[in-house]
């Protein structure tokens, strides 16, 4: 062991530990004695020191296992992110067709309709810029226009909020759950709601065949469900119906956790849906849709409306249900003149959308209630539907197919159920003859080739959806309704435009296309039916609907538009003789 030298102060502390030196060890070993005990003592401290020093770094090692662990969760959710971005540029980029890609004809007409957008854009705002560029420039006198002498243009302070994040909805197909609900091995209503008020929103027809059963085995689980039951169709998506309703369910009562189930059509789906937005601004909605219009397109939304007294659906809001619940098992009862009513739907996804889906729809030649056939196209319309809301929720851009021939299509359909009409059109109804309009105003625009037209009618045709305008309504009365509808602004209408079938034309990733008022009258000219065409409207306050007939002649038409009857659907009503 080396000697070393140690100052008084260690000295003096080896010592109140080792105390007073030994009278027989010679001088000469205390030093090697101090040394000894120097070196031991250091070795326990230096011990415990290290001890301390591995805890600490366990510790450390601990905490840095923690933030590692955070941080690959991080990475996966930023991986998550990008590749959901990636995702959704990718959908768009297939939906979008590049110059190149074009024929000399739909260049020239993507040209035109973009000149048209700058100039609708310009006359959008030229009289405010105008304005405001007049306020902008003092008098002569130094002084801005205002109330008052001396008046100043006045700054803010500007603030920010974020509201809202993506709320994600679970679409479910399963065969037999409306019967038989506590079956199912799937959660239906959230745990979260088990001691809330729960109400059932069901219309007559759909009470009679299911309402009780399915109130029941929601019982069976436990909920405390009050069944509410509407009018059939369109009767029941009125402001003065929706009133109603509110008033009832807040008079029952309901709290923050309540549920509210549509188990219908569409109509149901969307005045149980408007009543979920607003009450205690917004509670549970879950849908349960009983017709394939409803299972293919009007219950798989966000959106919820009811009509107002000048159109279709012109009252709403945007709101995602919980859930939504489909079950095609329920299509077996579904009679099979309302099949054409969902049809209209899914023919729109094929013609604009999905080359499967045509197809599929160009394949099939069995009967249209091959419950296997309906089910693997409900499924396919789905897919199609949830993947362009994914992308463009508010319908700006890709989500336009979803208003392919509509744009036309709820203007005709407001038409035929005014009083006096004698042909009351469903909404796949009046969506088919909304696509041939459409298919007509793209191919005079050069965005398509003739071709379209027939492809669309012949499609049509198969599904036994009609393909013309009634003859009783005439250009004006539709251009009048077509200005009521949300595809209508100042400067003109917008439509969605084939580039051919199963493809949207876009200019610039703008699927909402400028149409002049000629273009559109031109398009429903060619598409009005002869004089004494028989069309068999089935709208929900039509004639073939109210007494239920698969047959329905021109005598039976015109012998029904000699009668009093009510005022139809969402119009303002009036006693003129009708048939819808």
């Amino acid at each position: 062991m080396t000697t070393t030298t140690m100052t008084a102060t260690t000295m003096a502390s080896l010592s109140s530990k080792l105390g007073d030196p030994l009278p027989f060890v010679p001088a000469e070993f205390e030093a090697f004695r101090m040394n000894y005990a120097k070196y031991r003592l250091g070795a326990v401290e230096g011990a415990k020191g290290e001890i301390g020093q591995r805890q600490s770094e366990a510790k450390l090692y601990d905490e840095l296992k923690q933030a590692n662990l955070a941080l690959a969760k991080a990475k996966e959710k930023v991986e998550e992110l990008t590749q959901t971005t990636r995702d959704l540029e990718a959908i768009r980029k297939t939906y979008a067709t590049a110059d190149d890609c074009l024929d000399e004809t739909q260049r020239a007409s993507r040209d035109e309709i973009r000149k048209d957008i700058e100039a609708r854009q310009q006359a959008r705002v030229c009289r405010v810029e105008k304005a405001a560029e007049a306020i902008k420039v003092p008098p002569k006198g130094g002084l801005f226009k205002g109330k008052g002498k001396g008046a100043q243009l006045i700054e803010a302070s500007t603030y920010h909020f974020t509201t809202g994040a993506p709320v994600r909805t679970e679409v479910l197909v399963a065969r037999g759950v409306v019967a038989r609900p506590e079956d199912a091995t799937f959660e239906i209503i959230p745990k979260s709601s088990a001691s809330s008020p729960v109400f059932v929103f069901t219309d007559e027809t759909v009470n009679s065949l299911y309402g009780e059963r399915f109130v029941k085995g929601l019982t069976t689980l436990g909920y405390d469900v009050r069944k509410i039951v509407v009018p059939d169709g369109e009767d029941a998506k009125t402001l003065e119906v929706f009133s109603q309703l509110a008033d009832h369910v807040l008079s029952v009562g309901i709290d923050k956790h309540s549920v509210l189930i549509s188990l219908g059509g569409g109509a149901v789906a969307n005045v149980c849906g408007f009543v979920a937005s607003t009450l205690h601004r917004g509670v549970g909605l879950i849908h349960f849709p009983t017709t394939l219009l409803a299972q293919c397109d009007a219950a798989i939304s966000h959106k919820q409306a009811v009509n107002a007294p000048h159109g279709k659906n012109l009252v709403g809001s945007y709101y995602a249900p919980l859930k939504i619940i489909v079950d095609p098992q329920v299509l077996e009862t579904l009679e099979d003149w309302l099949l054409p009513d969902g049809f209209g739907e899914i023919v729109k996804h094929a013609l604009c959308q999905d080359s499967v889906l045509l197809r599929m729809l160009d394949d099939h030649d069995g009967d249209l209630l091959d419950l296997d056939f309906l089910e693997k196209t409900v499924r396919r319309t789905i897919e199609l539907k949830c993947e362009v809301i994914d992308v463009d929720p508010k319908e700006k851009r890709e989500a336009v197919v979803l208003i392919y021939g509509h744009e036309l299509g709820h203007a005709i359909e407001t038409v035929s159920h005014r009083p006096g009409s004698l042909c009351c059109l469903s909404h796949g109804q009046a969506v088919a003859i909304g696509c041939v309009v459409s298919a007509r105003v793209a191919a005079a625009l050069g965005c398509c080739d003739d071709g379209a037209i027939q492809r669309t009618i012949d499609l049509c045709h198969k599904y036994h959806l009609p393909t013309e305008v009634p003859a009783d309504q005439s250009i004006d009365a539709i251009m009048k309704a077509l200005r009521k509808t949300k595809v209508y602004s100042v400067e003109g209408c917008h439509f969605a435009l084939l580039e051919r079938v199963g493809r949207l034309f876009n200019v610039d990733n703008d699927y909402h296309l400028p149409v002049s008022d000629d273009v559109i009258k031109q398009a429903t000219e060619e598409t009005m039916a002869q004089p004494g065409t028989v069309i068999q409207g089935s709208g929900s306050s039509g004639f073939l609907r109210r007494n239920k007939k698969k047959v329905v002649t021109k005598h039976d038409i015109l012998e029904a538009a000699d009668k009093n009857e009510p005022g139809a659907g969402w119009t303002l009503g009036g006693n003129a003789p009708h048939a819808c």
